[in-house]
């Protein structure tokens, strides 16, 4: 295997992480797929970190929640061009329409009174309920950042709003519907949607933050934007199925790489789609897919186009930083993607820097 890949997987643990798991998948693998686990999945006890040990994959968790709506949107129950307004009267202002939702130019301000990148604020509510207005209470109460449709902006009020229109179309909530549409039919045994339950299923990866064990919180702290737990393979399976058209009809999935073009508010290129974000090495390399980052975890699935070369991630950070895509998720991308090894191999400019993208 490529020795710029297993030096981006290190030595663990060390100053940036207590472990990383990585699964190299594809036709252009050598054996198809290629699996990585390195460091401790506790670093208490000194266990080691294994390939299908389960995490909690923060942000991917939006891509679940965008198949579910896309789904329903496939089916005729709804059209992506349907103001808000219809759907849910009087939650939002009346010209935002589900697809600006998905794709993150709806304009709804990126501020929440859930202060996701706040260690401090973190440690003293881990255990909270949070609902989802709660969560929702600052982005509605705040003037929209820019008009709807005129530039993008990742904020998890999106993918809050996008929740709720799910539970008015069918009656049930999110979680539900992933767990009808997507995790039993391809059999994702190890993904789990957990509500309020702070634990992991074991075997699982420990999570820490500035040294603090943050690994069991509740999880309604991130709600339908960062929920959920998984494995490499799982993602993988689900990645496959999501590209490759066995969970969407081909109109619906082609909505995962439409991109919006508007500028980001950073100023940059947009580069998220309707489900998946356009990533492009130094190389000229595209990929897809989306990165993840909650309290003591990173996880992310990357993939070419057409599923030639597919990156399943988690990396058990020894703090939560600002960035959706870190230093040791960019070098593992480009180790993966590129025909040759870029240290500081970069999405389109700006689109690393996360915060509360997440």
């Amino acid at each position: 295997m490529n020795e710029h890949l297993l030096r981006a997987v290190g030595r663990r643990p060390d100053a940036d992480a207590y472990a990383v798991l990585v699964r190299l998948t594809g036709p252009d693998v050598p054996g198809g797929v290629w699996t990585a686990a390195e460091g401790v999945a506790d670093p208490g006890t000194g266990e080691p970190a294994g390939p299908l040990h389960r995490f909690r994959i923060g942000g991917v968790t939006k891509v679940f929640v965008t198949t579910v709506l896309l789904g329903l949107v496939g089916e005729g129950a709804l059209d992506l061009s349907d103001p808000v307004e219809r759907l849910l009267p009087g939650l939002l202002h009346p010209d935002i329409t589900v697809r600006q939702l998905l794709d993150h130019t709806s304009g709804l301000a990126d501020e929440s009174d859930v202060r996701y990148n706040d260690t401090a604020w973190f440690l003293k509510h881990r255990y909270d309920t949070f609902t989802a207005h709660e969560r929702l209470a600052l982005p509605r109460a705040l003037p929209l950042s820019f008009a709807p449709g005129t530039r993008q902006q990742l904020t998890r009020a999106n993918h809050e709003v996008v929740a709720l229109v799910i539970e008015r179309i069918t009656g049930r909530g999110h979680a539900q519907e992933i767990e009808d549409r997507v995790l039993r039919p391809l059999g994702l045994s190890a993904t789990s949607l957990p509500g309020t339950d702070p634990t992991l299923p074991r075997p699982h990866l420990r999570g820490y933050d500035l040294g603090v064990d943050v690994t069991e919180h509740n999880p309604s702290i991130h709600g339908p934007t960062g929920e959920m737990i998984s494995n490499l393979p799982d993602l993988d399976r689900f990645l496959v199925a999501l590209v490759g058209g066995e969970l969407l009809p081909a109109a619906q999935t082609e909505e995962l790489f439409r991109l919006p073009g508007v500028p980001h508010v950073r100023g940059h290129a947009g580069y998220a789609a309707a489900g998946l974000d356009r990533l492009v090495l130094p190389d000229g390399v595209e990929v897809w897919g989306m990165a993840g980052v909650v309290h003591g975890a990173l996880a992310g699935m990357v993939t070419t186009r057409d599923l030639r070369r597919r990156l399943t991630y988690a990396v058990s950070p020894t703090e939560r930083g600002t960035e959706r895509l870190p230093p040791v998720g960019q070098r593992l991308l480009a180790a993966a993607f590129s025909e040759r090894f870029w240290p500081t191999a970069r999405m389109i400019p700006g689109a690393v820097a996360a915060d509360a993208e997440g």
